[in-house]
């Protein structure tokens, strides 16, 4: 299932092993908690915290960028190429820094200062980014600056994403983890609200080119927030040295020791290959097939992120504890929404995409927050590259899939394959006891 922000920064863990053995269902907060649990950072209220505050706001507008970008970038592809498979090219050079450096870079963050991490690397994103817009600008050869940014562009997206998801503990303490979550998500939200239907207005005026420029600025404010972030936020301190192939293969052997984790893990995955190219199908099916234009396709990724944004908030307000059931019935639901946008009036297609938003939210938090929870602060950084490592570094699979089935049976049925799969999905990870009782801990 993607993030929030559909191939976005935030995400997704994006936009994700084989189930236990043994003998008994797990109750997480029945378990002795990994080594290391205890919070680097003193607990205290979020509102208070001023670092999480600082953090939030940068990241908020950061997403706003992102949004934009999110909307206009596969529009500019599919203008310079009409092609649904350069859409999934570039898709595919999205995701793959996952699969190749998602494992060292969860291990960098295990070691490094993550405040400075995030830090370069959205300086290196925001440089990355001007380049496409200064490309359209010159008119320059704008398809192939595309496709030599977007790879190394992400590698920055990898390395930021380890560092911010092993920072979150030690930013607000291990007690405030599921809800600040929730508020993030709900923040990043905010910018997925007017971002798509912005973008997709700006598009059609100043063109997509200039639009992106907008997300270049937006890196570099983010990079100014953490510049104002006081606490470090480095890992704990090692007695020893190790080499990085070890600390590498530390993280995957945690991984594969925790039973509920490997099987929540397995069902993000699935659905998150599943839906890997939800945002460029859909922008197809909409522009190509019910020949909409941008403006709607700016208005149904609006709905999208009302509805994530919603989600955010209930999230935060009723934290479920429930992971397992809320991750089952939010693939189902997920599926059943994206069914209802085929051939239906725009009105029914932007509640389609708001109730998909809802859901999507919820499961993002509660995956979240589960494999955070699970996971000692020393091993924070590897858990997440391990997991993102799958989800999404085998997201170029969902991204190509994508890409050959508009050019072969075009929007409208790519989008029912993608539903019908998704309902699948949950409806065959229902039949595991791990996944239905896997919950946060007490």
């Amino acid at each position: 299932m993607p993030p929030s922000s559909p191939g976005s920064t935030h995400a997704t863990d994006v936009h994700p092993g084989p189930p236990g053995v043994e003998e008994l269902p797990v109750r997480l907060h029945d378990a002795e908690p990994p080594r290391g649990l205890e919070a680097p950072a003193p607990p205290q209220e979020l509102r208070r915290n001023r670092d999480f505050v600082v953090v939030l706001v940068g990241q908020g507008i950061s997403s706003f960028g992102d949004s934009i970008t999110n909307t206009a970038l596969p529009i500019l592809v599919l203008l310079l190429t009409g092609s649904g498979f350069a859409m999934g090219v570039v898709g595919v050079l999205t995701t793959l820094p996952d699969l190749i450096i998602g494992l060292p870079a969860g291990a960098f963050a295990d070691r490094w200062d993550r405040r400075k991490m995030m830090l370069w690397s959205d300086v290196g994103r925001a440089i990355l980014t001007a380049l496409v817009p200064i490309s359209v600008a010159v008119g320059g050869p704008t398809m192939a600056v595309i496709l030599l940014v977007t790879a190394p562009l992400n590698v920055f997206r990898v390395l930021w994403l380890a560092a911010y998801t092993a920072a979150v503990p030690g930013l607000v303490g291990r007690d405030q983890v599921p809800r600040a979550n929730a508020i993030f998500e709900a923040v990043f939200n905010v910018g997925w609200i007017v971002g798509p239907a912005l973008a997709g207005l700006l598009a059609a005026t100043i063109g997509p080119g200039a639009t992106i420029a907008i997300d270049a600025a937006t890196f570099a404010v983010s990079a100014g927030a953490l510049l104002l972030v006081r606490r470090p936020l480095k890992p704990e301190a090692r007695a020893e040295p190790t080499h990085i192939l070890e600390d590498v293969r530390e993280g995957i052997r945690f991984v594969a020791h925790q039973p509920t984790l490997r099987a929540v893990l397995a069902l993000w995955t699935t659905t998150s290959v599943i839906s890997a190219g939800f945002t460029a199908v859909l922008i197809y099916y909409i522009t190509v097939d019910r020949g909409l234009g941008e403006a709607v396709v700016g208005l149904v990724l609006s709905g999208f992120a009302v509805g994530s944004l919603t989600g955010s908030i209930l999230a935060a307000r009723l934290a479920p504890k429930a992971v397992g059931a809320v991750m089952l019935a939010g693939a189902v639901a997920f599926g059943a929404a994206t069914l209802l946008i085929v051939g239906t009036p725009v009105p029914v297609m932007v509640g389609a995409a708001f109730l998909a938003g809802v859901v999507n939210a919820n499961v993002l938090v509660a995956y979240i927050s589960l494999r955070t929870m699970l996971s000692p602060d020393a091993l924070l950084g590897r858990v997440g590259a391990t997991a993102r490592t799958l989800s999404v570094g085998l997201g170029p699979i969902g991204n190509l899939g994508a890409g050959l089935a508009l050019d072969a049976v075009g929007g409208t049925t790519t989008v029912l394959a993608t539903g019908l799969l998704l309902v699948v999905t949950g409806l065959l990870y229902a039949t595991s006891p791990r996944i239905r009782r896997a919950r946060l801990p007490a």
